[in-house]
């Protein structure tokens, strides 16, 4: 049984991520099952409070995910194929709809903080604050826990529904953190995964917020293995939001958080950023319109799932393939590139395009009761002896979400490069990447994704600017470019 009250009354602890902006697809258009037969339903914008208490008119319209259609799209590489041709990638993507929504779920937040010796000072003051802004802005109601861990982890506060007089308990609890030791994440992030395996089904709002400076040193501590202990959390619905902050934490290990659990990454040059990165967290969290969402692709008959890149993946039975995404805000892109193999080209003979692979959008609505929504569209493509043909109708969204992955793996190496010193290499490989940019834009019809693909060519233009001019300066800079062009890569992936 799960203890959610005053803090008096402890806790009998176990020890145990898109979002690039783009149009929907012009040639795929999504089937509505049963369960999604109408469009997103707005109502008047209703007055919020600023953070000096005073009201503000919230623009944004109130969105009801009862009746929902058209958030999910797939399309082929291109609708037509050569005979010659074994595989291809599907494009799939889920565009949520601008707004908020009709009822704000209750959020269940487990904040689990590195209090190691090197947050000493300015960083632990930061993560002071920003705990204690996080927990002011927070709704009764809300659950919070505070775990934090240095050479070992501790409950400082387990997880208690926010009142009148919980919260001054809370907050004091906060200005109390301190800092010494070494940096055992996994214990940590342990206790918080904890707190999400006992939440009460009424919370279907599930977060832990990792805070860390520094590389993990004691207990398990390799990418692999935190990586594993987060993936745990999507059992629970639970995903893993890490800030890194400064310049010596582990990327990789916060990269593997928030690809593993469909979560966040945040990177924190300046420790004062973590006020307004959690307070951008949680409007985030606030504004969720689907959660346990995930995407399940059906193969025709004939066609093989191989997986999808970027994503983590589940394969399922007859061939089917998973890909959590988690909670789903307002305004939120997701995308994924999943790659088929055709064992048998007969099943697309004909006039008309066949199947390739059904594609299908589940999620549960927080604001109805928790039910289940799901909606469908259908991949298709057909043979041709023509490359002309291919080249012509060729999908332009799913062709700007492969170049932008493959600009978002790029960045990644480029970060080690600069790691490394190596400032050449990254420079060569910068500018091959902003060439197939250039060149996919000049080629693609669509105006949007033309005019995304400029923007991300503009950007890695930027990005070799920066770079070059980190080159001649210390190595904090340096390091604080590299982690900066990691940020941009997991951005561009939808973490």
């Amino acid at each position: 049984m799960r203890l959610v009250g005053r803090l008096g009354l402890g806790l009998s602890a176990l020890l145990l991520t898109g979002t690039a902006a783009c149009a929907k697809g012009p040639t795929v258009q999504a089937t509505a099952t049963a369960a999604s037969v109408e469009k997103p339903v707005a109502s008047e914008p209703q007055p919020v409070a600023t953070d000096d208490g005073a009201p503000k008119r919230d623009t944004r319209p109130v969105v009801s995910t009862q009746g929902v259609a058209g958030w999910i799209g797939t399309a082929a590489e291109s609708e037509a194929m050569l005979r010659s041709t074994r595989e291809t990638v599907l494009g799939v993507w889920v565009d949520v709809p601008e707004g908020r929504p009709r009822v704000r779920p209750p959020l269940d937040l487990a904040l689990v903080v590195d209090t190691s010796g090197s947050m000493a000072g300015g960083k632990i003051e930061s993560a002071r604050t920003a705990a204690r802004q996080l927990v002011q802005n927070m709704e009764d109601g809300d659950i919070v826990a505070l775990d934090t861990f240095s050479d070992q982890a501790r409950v400082v506060i387990p997880p208690t529904k926010l009142d009148v007089e919980t919260r001054p308990e809370i907050l004091r609890a906060i200005a109390a953190l301190g800092s010494g030791g070494s940096t055992n994440m996994f214990a940590g992030l342990t206790l918080g995964e904890s707190h999400m395996a006992s939440a009460p089904a009424t919370h279907t709002v599930r977060r832990v917020v990792v805070i860390s400076d520094g590389i993990a040193n004691v207990g398990p501590s390799t990418p692999e293995a935190l990586g594993a202990l987060a993936e745990r959390g999507l059992r629970f619905r639970s995903q893993v939001t890490s800030l890194g902050v400064g310049g010596d934490y582990d990327e990789h290990t916060l990269n593997a958080l928030a690809i593993r659990s469909a979560g966040r990454l945040y990177h924190i040059s300046d420790p004062r950023e973590m006020v307004g990165t959690l307070k951008h967290e949680l409007e985030l969290m606030t504004g969720t319109l689907a959660s346990d969402a995930f995407v399940e692709v059906m193969p025709a008959p004939g066609v093989q799932l191989l997986g999808a890149d970027t994503m983590r993946t589940e394969m399922g039975e007859n061939g089917s393939l998973r890909i959590p995404l988690g909670p789903l805000h307002g305004g939120q892109h997701k995308e994924a590139l999943v790659r088929v193999r055709i064992h048998d080209m007969r099943s697309l003979e004909g006039k008309d395009s066949r199947p390739l692979a059904s594609v299908r959008l589940r999620f549960r609505d927080p604001s109805d009761g928790d039910l289940e929504r799901i909606q469908e569209t259908v991949a298709r493509a057909r043979l041709t002896d023509d490359p002309a043909v291919v080249r012509a109708s060729e999908n332009a969204r799913t062709k700007a979400i492969a170049a932008i992955f493959d600009i978002a793996k790029t960045q990644i190496q480029v970060a080690q490069s600069i790691n490394q010193g190596q400032f050449v290499d990254a420079d060569r490989e910068l500018a091959a990447a902003q060439r197939k940019l250039e060149q996919q834009a000049s080629v693609t019809k669509d105006e949007k994704e033309k005019s995304r693909l400029s923007q991300a060519a503009s950007s890695v233009a930027t990005q070799r600017s920066t770079a070059a001019r980190a080159a001649a300066a210390p190595k904090s800079v340096q390091r604080d470019e590299a982690l900066k062009m990691n940020r941009a890569a997991m951005d561009a992936m939808g973490f």
